[in-house]
């Protein structure tokens, strides 16, 4: 499907490797469009703190200040700072209001208005509201609650949107999207709710919040599911955090076409390396259609031939495993941008068939 965004034309689904902090570790911008990746996340927390709102508004915006053309979206960063009060109760405090935390001394305080007048300070194409992220494990009573915060905090959001976008003359053309984030943990009924409130709200498209990923290592197939049959009449669904190779499949199979992750270039530098275990089509993906590659193993240390057969990216045309394993060896750097630059090109591939039809 083809859609446009601002001014850039994308094929849809498409994968959003995560720049959190305006760049996607070890890579530059030259690197990422000769993969073929035409999206980028980045982190409203982090670029809050560093290198702050006022330096992007300077530069133009995140885009320019990072040299990327393509399209950029800005996550709301709660997902960050409730994990971050979750691990040590003492760094902030969640409320109504919205939240406050401590880093490195420095107090800040992130509301939805704040969230989303942040957002526009980024500059990102798409921007998320800002949504109580509970954890999984929460009773329903304390999960509706949880629920009614994201709804509540959801209009706050929408109508500081509209504020911006009045205050700044922007047009239907040139604004931002807008996307709420559907919570209700494991609770079918509150994940319902959620959506239909937010419906009501209106948003150009609707993320699934919360965990993707069930206490057993599983997909959580039955909460994924609701919230796009819940939503159906959006055009984009947003599958926030999903991005194993296999979990991406089964979700646009369902309906979502946004993802993101930060999975292909932590496993790049990790030495996890993602190839086809077969040549790379439609029919393939069905079965088990891909295995990981650990690249320190003894046995390519004098393996010549590329990582991949089935992979044209620029690592695997110049370079062989036994090189790519030397330089993990040494520790030098060279082997973190080469191995991401394979792992991106490894979900281009893959979201080039999904592009087609399943």
């Amino acid at each position: 499907m083809i859609s446009k965004i601002r001014n850039k034309e994308l094929n849809l689904p498409i994968f959003c490797p995560d720049a959190t902090r305006g760049v996607l570790r070890a890579t530059d911008s030259a690197d990422i469009e000769n993969t073929d990746i035409h999206g980028l996340i980045v982190n409203t927390y982090h670029l809050l703190v560093n290198p702050g709102v006022e330096v992007l508004k300077k530069a133009g915006g995140i885009n320019k200040f990072m040299n990327w053309e393509g399209l950029t979206i800005s996550d709301s960063g709660g997902f960050q700072v409730y994990s971050l009060i979750h691990r040590k109760s003492g760094l902030g405090k969640i409320t109504d209001e919205g939240v406050s935390f401590n880093l490195d001394g420095n107090k800040h305080t992130l509301t939805p208005e704040s969230c989303i007048q942040t957002q526009f300070g980024i500059g990102a194409d798409v921007i998320i509201c800002l949504d109580d992220c509970a954890d999984q494990s929460l009773s329903e009573p304390a999960m509706i609650k949880s629920v009614d915060r994201t709804i509540a905090w959801a209009k706050r959001c929408k109508a500081e949107y509209n504020k911006q976008i009045e205050q700044r003359g922007l047009d239907n053309q040139s604004r931002p999207l807008i996307f709420g984030v559907v919570q209700g943990g494991n609770y079918i009924k509150q994940r319902e709710r959620c959506a239909t409130e937010l419906n009501k709200v209106g948003f150009d498209g609707f993320g699934f919040g919360g965990w993707p990923i069930s206490g057993d290592g599983e997909l959580n197939a039955e909460a994924l599911r609701a919230v796009v049959e819940s939503t159906k009449d959006s055009k984009y669904h947003y599958a926030l955090g999903v991005g194993d190779p296999k979990s991406c499949v089964e979700c646009v199979k369902m309906g979502y076409n946004i993802f993101d992750c930060v999975l292909p270039t932590r496993d790049a530098r990790h030495g996890r390396l993602y190839v086809w275990s077969e040549k790379p089509s439609r029919e393939v993906l069905d079965g088990k259609f891909y295995e990981y590659l650990r690249i320190d193993k003894a046995e390519y240390a004098e393996d010549l031939a590329p990582i991949s057969e089935y992979c044209d990216c620029y690592t695997c045309k110049k370079y062989t495993k036994s090189y790519l394993r030397h330089l993990f060896k040494i520790n030098d750097t060279l082997a973190y941008r080469l191995a991401s630059i394979h792992n991106i090109s490894f979900y281009s591939q893959l979201f080039e068939i999904l592009q087609k039809g399943l």
